[in-house]
């Protein structure tokens, strides 16, 4: 079973609390429980040093001379909450500041025959029951009572470790308080990473199902993050409309091309059937034949043109870079287009620059570009209009626009007027023999030059094409 975001999440913050409890437990808990038992050994090796120097003074052999032992403790004992035993020469108890419960039955009375202080020369502390003294494990700092080489008896500071225990509890329970403190402050990244992360990552992967099924109207996705999951929401909502307009477009597309090959193809089967069956005279042979002819030509050029378009998805068009005049090209195709013209009474005007200048690009591919601009132009105007062909220079570039006094082109349609076999339905009822595919293959080889072409149109006024082309360095 796949395991969601949220299980991992939550499986990684139980483990770094259960880490955090152990660390606390075991690590933290010896780590203080040491610094505790340094401090106090430290501390109680200082006050046993402070109660040898002030009575060795007062001695003459052993620590046993002392009257009042009492005297030189300044009840520091009670301030250290320690008691202290004070041992003669001979290692025996002779005064002991704690009460006598403490202590085994009789050892008073005993003498230490296993205490050597050798065993506390480096480190001058044993924790346990002091040779069977005490009824509880004790910590004991020994402290040799010398002077001139001669040892005067042995003062030896006590202190339970269950007092330094208690000490090392508080302050770890400190620790708890602090670690729980936190993990509930912490519970503010869990409510964060559900509302802003696992909760919009929830709706991305369901609204990518519905995505995946071909449900590209699914609404479900409302992710309205300011970050980079909000980004990627709104990237899938892009790509899914974008889907969707073009599940749309291939419909159209399938429907434009059959229309467009069923037309040509229904008038020679036709006419081809009525020359068959007699309908059409012998002497009316040539003149049909020759619509037979225009219509296969219009098929060819309209699978040339998709056969091109389809070859430059992947690849581009095939360019062929030379340096050329475009006024020269401006005027072979108007030279290509006076009969048209002159059947719609439409005057082309012709608008070079002061200083001429070569461009450096593919001649036959911008020739093409100009006569389908020009081709459309003559199309869309209004007979006794006129069209404005106008070449001028800006920069390192050379600029070429083809405007016509038409009929314009509707604001919804100019976005689109570059897809492949898309005509608006003013242009299917002026133009019944358009293939579609004129701008297209235009936007292809501008962009294949890295230039750009723009347009400009309104409707019921005219619309003006304008296209890039890089200056000849020569």
């Amino acid at each position: 079973m796949k395991n969601s975001i949220l299980t991992k999440f939550f499986t990684g913050y139980f483990s770094f609390a259960i880490l955090g409890f152990l660390l606390i437990s075991y690590w933290s808990n010896n780590l203080i429980y040491n610094h505790l038992l340094t401090n106090n050994i430290n501390t109680l090796y200082k006050y046993a040093s402070v109660i040898g120097s002030n009575a060795v003074d007062c001695v003459d052999n052993s620590l046993d001379d002392l009257d009042n032992p009492k005297q030189f403790l300044n009840d520091f004992n009670n301030v250290l909450d320690c008691d202290i035993l004070i041992l003669d020469s001979n290692r025996k108890p002779f005064y002991y500041t704690g009460t006598t419960n403490n202590l085994s039955k009789d050892s008073s009375n005993i003498l230490i025959e296993k205490f050597k202080p050798d065993d506390y020369k480096n480190t001058h502390y044993k924790i346990g029951k002091f040779y069977n003294i005490f009824k509880t494990d004790t910590l004991s700092v020994v402290y040799e009572v010398k002077n001139n080489n001669k040892t005067y008896g042995y003062i030896v500071a006590h202190m339970p470790t269950s007092i330094i225990k208690k000490s090392c509890y508080d302050v770890t329970l400190i620790f708890y308080v602090t670690y729980a403190i936190i993990l509930a402050l912490s519970l503010i990244i869990f409510f964060n990473f559900m509302w802003f992360i696992y909760l919009p990552l929830k709706q991305i992967r369901l609204a990518a199902m519905e995505y995946a099924k071909g449900n590209f109207e699914y609404e479900g996705l409302k992710v309205n993050n300011d970050d980079e999951i909000g980004d990627v929401a709104h990237s899938l909502q892009y790509m899914s409309k974008q889907l969707n307009n073009s599940r749309a477009y291939q419909k159209e597309f399938i429907s434009n091309i059959s229309h467009d090959f069923r037309s040509p193809l229904t008038s020679i089967k036709g006419y081809i059937e009525a020359i068959m069956d007699g309908t059409i005279p012998p002497e009316d042979y040539n003149k049909y034949l020759s619509i037979v002819l225009s219509e296969a030509n219009r098929l060819e050029k309209l699978t040339s043109g998709l056969r091109d378009l389809n070859r430059w998805n992947s690849t581009g068009p095939e360019l062929i870079f030379e340096d050329f005049n475009m006024e020269s090209v401006i005027a072979s195709t108007v030279d290509t287009f006076q009969g048209s013209c002159e059947k719609k009474n439409i005057e082309l005007i012709i608008q070079f620059p002061p200083k001429h200048c070569n461009v450096y690009a593919d001649k036959g591919k911008i020739e093409q570009v100009l006569y389908n601009l020009l081709d459309n132009a003559i199309k869309f105007s209004n007979p006794g209009s006129k069209i404005i062909i106008k070449l001028y220079n800006k920069g390192e570039k050379q600029y070429c626009s083809v405007k016509d006094f038409g009929m314009g082109i509707p604001q919804d349609s100019i976005d689109k007027i570059w897809q492949r076999f898309y005509k608006t339905d003013l242009s299917r009822g002026r133009d019944k023999t358009g293939s579609g595919i004129g701008l297209a293959i235009v936007k292809e080889i501008i962009m294949g030059h890295n230039e750009t072409i723009d347009v400009i149109s309104t409707e019921g006024v005219g619309t003006e094409f304008v296209f890039s082309l890089k200056k000849s360095k020569r």
